[in-house]
């Protein structure tokens, strides 16, 4: 994702994150106590195309995102988290983020490019809002 989001500078990149759920020690969603915690586990990225081409919004093209959800399909997993860039501000959701949400049960991943030093955050987000979520890389 970060050597997506610096090969895209000027502009926003975006993608998806594929896998399963099943139950786990950790909660990736909000309202989950570590007993009954679900666990995303990405088995895939799915980069794809800036179709606004902007270095302030992203639109998913839709060759891309078609080969993407054909790809899932096949493999017999799900959209974990949606991922996009945001060249010169702070790794926080902006308007447009809230306004295109794809859907308050997915995590939303921001790239912060603005320090110079790669900044990524989670957000849970709705049409009203949006409060940081929870997660972690495991190796």
């Amino acid at each position: 994702m970060i050597a997506q989001a610096v090969a895209e500078l000027p502009n926003e990149c975006c993608g998806l994150l594929a896998g399963t759920v099943g139950s786990g020690q950790w909660a990736v969603g909000s309202g989950h106590e570590p007993s009954d915690a679900l666990v995303g586990l990405v088995t895939q990225r799915y980069p794809l195309v800036n179709a606004a081409a902007s270095p302030t919004e992203y639109l998913s093209g839709p060759e891309s995102m078609f080969a993407a959800v054909r790809d899932m399909r096949q493999r017999q997993i799900d959209i974990l988290a949606i991922y996009h860039s945001h060249p010169t501000s702070e790794a926080v959701p902006s308007r447009k983020d809230l306004e295109r949400n794809y859907s308050p049960d997915v995590i939303n991943l921001i790239i912060s490019m603005r320090s110079g030093t790669p900044e990524v955050r989670g957000w849970w987000l709705t049409s009203e809002g949006y409060h940081e979520a929870e997660w972690q890389i495991i190796q």
